[in-house]
């Protein structure tokens, strides 16, 4: 996986599938995981649906830049990052897709750089209006409780927070446990990266006038059985959108289980292909 500086000078690590000839579709993974939460397995998915695909580790994320002790940043910033990636890649726009955090820094990529933006998916994100999408106290707890250092311990606490928001259609321990696992042994997010993550995503505050504004094609996926940012989310941001569509995905809660992948490529794919003006499948 390589790792380039770019333009906003975050160290990026990065990985491509497919054809680069083919349109791009970049994958933004959410507060407190890597680019792991987009297996290879699900981005050949997209790679056989005709599309050349980018993920990569947001900032404070993986093996990109983690950076110092004080350091401030925003959504905007995020989503700069995401852009200068296209920048590196020679890539002139492309489809993104984000999930939770990753949705709001998609959000803000179609909001401030559209020209970069062909379309946009929107998973299991909010517009930071907190009247919409509150997490289950259960899962807020669970959410901002500091990981152990021991690296089973770490993996254990993972895998029960997981249990919490997990998407009962398709919930799979062995899958999630070897996720995990797989995400402290390669980089652990330390705490303090962890916070800068969370206070940009507050710092951004309420951004549903921003999010009003939003004139690319827009697609808002939510589950059913989201108990760490609840459906009345998607459905509000979906409202916010001009001319955006909602799919509510029934069983699917807050991860990206195996089971999900096909109904989650099936509607990501559809709505990517009708941007383009290509038929799906």
């Amino acid at each position: 996986m390589p790792t380039t500086t770019i333009s906003t000078g975050i160290d990026c690590c990065h990985e491509q599938h497919g054809d680069t000839a083919d349109p791009t579709i970049v994958l933004v993974h959410g507060l407190g995981s890597q680019m792991l939460a987009w297996p290879p397995a699900f981005c050949e998915l997209l790679v056989a649906e005709g599309y050349h695909v980018v993920r990569l580790d947001n900032r404070d994320s993986g093996l990109s830049t983690c950076l110092a002790d004080g350091a401030s940043y925003t959504l905007s910033d995020m989503a700069a990052d995401a852009v200068a990636l296209l920048d590196h890649l020679g890539v002139a726009d492309a489809h993104f897709v984000g999930m939770s955090l990753g949705g709001m820094i998609v959000q803000t990529v179609a909001a401030e750089h559209p020209d970069r933006c062909r379309s946009m998916v929107s998973m299991a994100s909010n517009t930071g209006n907190r009247d919409f999408g509150r997490p289950s106290g259960e899962a807020l707890a669970a959410m901002m409780a500091e990981a152990p250092d021991d690296p089973v311990a770490r993996t254990e606490k993972e895998v029960a927070d997981n249990r919490i928001w997990c998407s009962p259609a398709w919930y799979d321990e062995d899958y999630i446990r070897a996720l995990y696992a797989d995400y402290t042994e390669r980089a652990p997010q330390p705490r303090d990266a962890f916070e800068r993550q969370w206070a940009a995503a507050v710092a951004s505050g309420n951004r549903d006038d921003q999010i009003a504004t939003i004139t690319v094609p827009t697609r808002v996926l939510h589950g059913s059985a989201d108990t760490l940012i609840d459906v009345g989310a998607g459905e509000h941001t979906a409202a916010m959108i001009p001319g955006a569509d909602l799919i509510v995905l029934e069983g699917w809660g807050h991860d990206l289980p195996p089971g999900s992948w096909p109904h989650l490529v099936a509607a990501i794919t559809e709505h990517t292909h009708g941007a383009d003006g290509a038929p799906a499948g």
